[in-house]
């Protein structure tokens, strides 16, 4: 009987660790994730009958542009309802750490095996308001600290990173669980919603064919 029940716990331990495996080596959907931050001024654009207004200096946003394979699959060509989630570290402008995210929901993606693009912008005035020493040049690019985290069935399907020159050996996993770890983090100032898509920005009409089709807000 013994014998029995020690075979028995040796299965089920077997087949647990057997799952866990299975799950945890799950093969990623999106792949070769890269992120491109670049400081971005408001496309120009004629219009006429308008009063033009603007700030007595141009401001600028932050704007992520990602590339991205979608793996090819044999069961659909398309996967719906994808969800892109943000999390950017900003350069230290004062003694606490500020980091902003956003999801941005796509109607579905193309999984042909090509290379797609997403984009996914910061308001100039957020960025004022919780960078406000930030000079916004190349140099404060390289510090950033972003992940970008593909969802499906609140399953992460793909992650992205960037980081700076000095973390260059640090995996994506490693830097997205120092993110969510500095998320924790009472002298974090945490703020949500501030990653935006391009469909509520000046961008919206631009190369509106080159990116994928952005869910419809309710």
């Amino acid at each position: 009987m013994r014998k029995k029940l020690l075979l028995l716990s040796f299965a089920v331990f077997a087949f647990l660790l057997t799952s866990t495996s299975l799950y945890s080596q799950q093969k990623a959907l999106f792949k070769d994730i890269k992120i491109t931050p670049r400081w971005a001024y408001d496309p120009g654009f004629m219009t006429g009958n308008v009063i033009q207004r603007g700030t007595k200096t141009q401001l600028r946003w932050l704007q992520l542009d990602i590339d991205y394979t979608a793996v090819a699959l044999k069961k659909t060509k398309w996967l719906d309802d994808v969800t892109i989630e943000y999390r950017i570290l900003l350069p230290k402008s004062s003694k606490r750490r500020v980091v902003l995210s956003g999801k941005i929901d796509y109607w579905a993606i193309q999984m042909d095996g090509e290379v797609n693009h997403a984009q996914a912008f910061v308001y100039p005035k957020i960025l004022l308001r919780y960078a406000p020493g930030a000079k916004l040049k190349k140099k404060e690019l390289q510090e950033l600290r972003i992940t970008v985290t593909f969802i499906q069935n609140e399953s992460i399907v793909g992650l992205g990173a960037y980081k700076p020159r000095k973390l260059r050996k640090k995996s994506a996993t490693a830097l997205a669980n120092d993110l969510k770890k500095a998320m924790g983090d009472r002298k974090t100032i945490k703020v949500n919603k501030t990653v935006f898509s391009r469909d509520e920005t000046p961008w919206a009409i631009i190369n509106i064919n080159y990116y994928e089709l952005i869910k419809r807000k309710k």
